[in-house]
């Protein structure tokens, strides 16, 4: 499934919610980002997974950038 303009990394890129033989994952299309995911995970907890990442990768740009500070 597809998620357009939903990246948590770059957020204008489609994420791609895909499986292969090591199981599920998603992607950004764009930029590369790439998690794996719970298997057969619904598309509302799908979303929060997308928000969640989003949060951590804030989280961990507001803490380099205090450090450089």
């Amino acid at each position: 499934m597809l998620y357009f303009k939903s990246c948590p990394k770059c957020a204008t890129g489609t994420i791609e919610h895909n499986y292969d033989t090591h199981g599920e994952f998603a992607q950004c299309l764009n930029c590369g980002f790439m998690r794996d995911t719970p298997g057969a995970v619904s598309e509302r907890k799908f979303k929060q997974l997308l928000g969640n990442w989003r949060n951590e990768l804030l989280a961990h740009e507001q803490s380099l950038s205090e450090a450089v500070a």
